[in-house]
């Protein structure tokens, strides 16, 4: 079988599972399993594919076929430009968090050597961007999940300016003297988690995804150690989903010490991020 073949068999068992983009999954597996590029699989369709690669490919494409996420399966995601590992029992970086990140970058503009947390790693992720652009930097990375923690430690480990701390971000070992907190906490409520695509649904971690029955229980939580754990002047960073951004004045009144910062808007004109300043 040559590439051509298996990427027009390949697209049609994806469409007959309802993979939402049969065609480019299709040719992401096939470069992975030939370790090429995009560009060379299409532009030499008649490439014979090796055994090996078939029996690869074919293992590949069931996992798709059951919707499992196609980052689990090729292992990696890429986010602000750098590949994070990824698979089972971490969420996968959404592009909207890339929001969380520019709005840290701005906040330490004009701060040398801050002291950073960030609640719920997960994949490290954010941490990986914010260490890359800030190695001045201390990071603190907090993460409850044992195998969400192992996802972070292969991301992180050749970051000497980030520690990792197995915690519950509602009770954190942290006094003060802190620069920022920033988290992507679990704001899915149980009506939208119902309406979500079948790969995250099913694969995906629903304790980094679900927030239960109070939309802004998680930020009560965030607001309320923050205010004890910030210094004066220091942030508090969260990104937001649509249930909090109807709630944008609950938000805005959080903690007694935390003044209302700014909040950010995505491309499509909806509140991703919200910041608080510790008075």
């Amino acid at each position: 079988m040559d590439a051509g073949e298996w990427l027009r068999e390949a697209h049609g068992r994806l469409r007959a599972s309802g993979v939402p983009h049969p065609g480019r999954d299709a040719l992401l597996l096939l470069a992975q399993a030939l370790q090429s590029d995009k560009a060379e699989v299409l532009a030499h369709p008649e490439r014979a594919i090796p055994p090996s690669s078939l029996a690869l490919l074919q293992s590949l494409l069931s996992r798709r076929e059951s919707r499992e996420p196609l980052q689990y399966i090729r292992g990696f995601h890429e986010f602000w430009g750098l590949k994070v590992r990824v698979g089972p029992g971490c969420l996968i970086p959404r592009p909207e968090t890339e929001h969380l990140v520019e709005s840290a970058l701005r906040l330490l503009q004009e701060r040398t050597a801050p002291r950073i947390v960030e609640a719920g790693t997960g994949s490290g992720a954010v941490l990986l961007a914010l260490s890359v652009e800030r190695p001045d930097a201390a990071f603190i990375g907090l993460e409850r999940e044992r195998e969400a923690l192992a996802w972070s430690r292969a991301n992180l480990s050749g970051r000497p300016n980030v520690c990792l701390v197995q915690g519950d971000f509602l009770r954190p070992p942290f006094a003060g003297g802190l620069d920022l907190v920033l988290s992507n906490p679990p704001y899915v409520t149980d009506p939208e988690w119902d309406d979500l695509p079948p790969e995250v649904r099913r694969f995906e971690p629903p304790q980094a995804l679900r927030c239960g029955p109070d939309p802004l229980s998680p930020y009560r939580a965030l607001a309320g150690w923050s205010a004890r754990a910030l210094r004066p002047g220091g942030h508090l960073l969260c990104e937001i989903g649509a249930a909090q951004a109807r709630r944008v004045r609950a938000l805005r009144s959080l903690h007694g010490d935390l003044i209302w910062k700014f909040s950010l808007r995505d491309l499509a004109g909806r509140v991703r991020v919200c910041a608080w300043e510790r008075s």
